[in-house]
């Protein structure tokens, strides 16, 4: 005999009722596991012109590469480098002066 609708919709667990409903996965935050998707990653950088830390997302969409970016505190601009794993992992990320 099948369970009535009500317990088994209530047995499902949220990744199963994303699924089913086409629906995003929800981040929370302070979810470690999560801090790392397909699209990117919140670091934090160290500017190496005035030495401020400050946050930035870097989109691991695309391999290992480097690109220019403003400090956000001091405007200068810096040359990030990513290393990124074939499984799209952030494996090193580091900061240099752009002279």
């Amino acid at each position: 005999m099948r369970k009535p609708l009500l317990s088994r919709v209530m047995t499902l667990d949220a990744a199963t009722i994303d699924e089913l409903y086409g629906l995003e996965p929800v981040f929370e935050p302070g979810d470690h596991a999560a801090a790392t998707s397909e699209l990117g990653v919140f670091v934090e950088l160290q500017c190496p012109w005035c030495g401020e830390p400050y946050g930035s997302m870097l989109d691991l969409t695309d391999s290992s590469r480097s690109y220019i970016e403003d400090c956000q505190v001091c405007c200068r601009p810096i040359e990030v480098r990513l290393e990124v794993s074939e499984r799209g992992e952030l494996e090193q990320v580091s900061t240099s002066r752009v002279d």
